[in-house]
């Protein structure tokens, strides 16, 4: 009886060592997924850093003033940025992104961001008010005393929530739709809004960009190697044709561009009244040799290189910090994209999934657009670099954006 008792006890103690031996793996477990959700967490750093930059630049590039207005552009840089990381905090904080992650996921927002888009887009092209500018041939813009809004450049994140909702529709309720039905939805959403934005509002850099965002999200789909093919085919011969039917029938800025854009690329040729921003922006590429000028000691920023403080911020940076301050934004630029991905990866659910990947390409490919027109790879479109270009609407979308990853990251992640 006494043997039974001991036997009956060890039993008893091994069973209370096996679920103690649980109990510390479970929990080294969630120490280990915490430890890497905080590394993914890095997101928050070269944001902060790429925005340290980009506000380093800015007043190097707005020293060419006097007083009065680096105080001015000075204080309306710090309000978009104070704003901005008000936006970014506000949407990592749990309650807040919660109510708005539940309301975004189905048809009704897509359909209504669709509506509204629509209207304050006709609204800005045909309605004559000096509140609804020109600038630069183009329109989006809102302009409400110093405060100047570029509406389809604030409206990019929620285009890519909108592409969200449609790829991901069926894939978290186990519903069979078929992919071809899903693309053409996408195909048809990018291009309302692309053919909008070029036509009405004459801004054909930013419809470039949404149809690049688009393609990026199609690119990581569940689409069929074969129909992605046929469809990478399909635009190459669409974007060929439309390249070619612009350089010999159009007329205007878009055809000067393109032959503009020509006669550089392929002959080397800068004509100075022609081609002068990529002219200068390429001598300030240049003469910053390895370790560049040094900041504020750039030459280029004296009226040289128009909006150099927006869409060519990225030549006065190369002309001061030289190739070593270009490796160190690219690196940042890489990392930032590699860890968004990184999140979209481990995300639970394909929505999240998707409009996390959505987001890293949409910065990433404008960031290529950007730099490639900085140094005349590509045609001028206008395109602001991400946390670099000053501009209130390009970093209120980030931030919001940025915000919204790491929620994501810590609440709907596996690991």
């Amino acid at each position: 009886m006494k043997r039974k008792l001991d036997f009956n006890n060890r039993a008893t103690d091994q069973v209370a060592i096996h679920n103690k031996i649980n109990e510390i793996n479970k929990e080294k477990e969630k120490e280990r997924k915490e430890k890497i959700k905080k590394r993914r967490n890095n997101i928050i750093a070269f944001f902060v850093i790429l925005v340290l930059i980009g506000t380093l630049n800015f007043i190097s590039s707005i020293s060419r003033f006097d007083n009065a207005k680096v105080l001015e552009k000075g204080i309306k840089q710090l309000t978009i940025l104070f704003a901005s990381f008000i936006i970014f905090f506000i949407m990592r904080t749990k309650k807040i992104a919660d109510f708005f992650d539940k309301n975004i996921r189905g048809k009704g927002f897509r359909t209504l961001f669709l509506i509204i888009s629509l209207f304050i887009f006709g609204f800005i092209a045909y309605w004559p008010s000096s509140i609804f500018p020109t600038i630069n041939g183009g329109k989006g813009w809102i302009r409400l005393g110093g405060l100047s809004i570029q509406v389809p450049e604030l409206f990019k994140v929620p285009f890519v929530i909108a592409i969200s909702t449609i790829f991901a529709r069926g894939k978290d309720t186990k519903e069979k739709i078929p992919y071809i039905v899903n693309f053409c939805s996408v195909f048809l959403y990018t291009s309302i809004f692309a053919l909008v934005i070029s036509f009405a509002l004459h801004d054909m850099g930013t419809a470039i960009h949404y149809i690049m965002i688009a393609a990026f999200m199609i690119f990581l789909s569940d689409i069929s190697n074969k129909f992605l093919t046929f469809i990478i085919s399909f635009l190459i011969l669409l974007g060929s044709s439309v390249f070619y039917y612009t350089l010999k029938f159009s007329s205007g800025y878009k055809q000067h561009r393109l032959k503009v854009y020509l006669e550089g690329i392929l002959h080397n040729n800068y004509d100075i009244s022609d081609a002068y921003q990529i002219y200068q922006s390429l001598i300030a590429f240049g003469t910053g040799g390895i370790f560049g000028k040094g900041i504020g000691n750039g030459v280029q920023k004296y009226n040289y290189i128009p909006e150099v403080e927006t869409d060519f911020a990225i030549a006065n940076l190369a002309e001061e910090t030289g190739f070593i301050g270009m490796i160190a934004v690219l690196f940042s630029f890489f990392s930032l994209f590699v860890l968004i991905m990184s999140v979209a990866a481990k995300s639970k659910t394909f929505f999240h999934k998707y409009l996390v990947s959505g987001i890293a390409g949409y910065i990433i490919t404008q960031v290529i657009i950007n730099i490639g027109v900085a140094i005349g790879l590509l045609p001028v479109f206008g395109i602001p670099l991400p946390f670099i270009s000053a501009g209130g609407s390009s970093i209120l979308a980030l931030s919001l954006s940025m915000g919204y990853i790491i929620y994501i990251n810590n609440y709907h992640t596996a690991d």
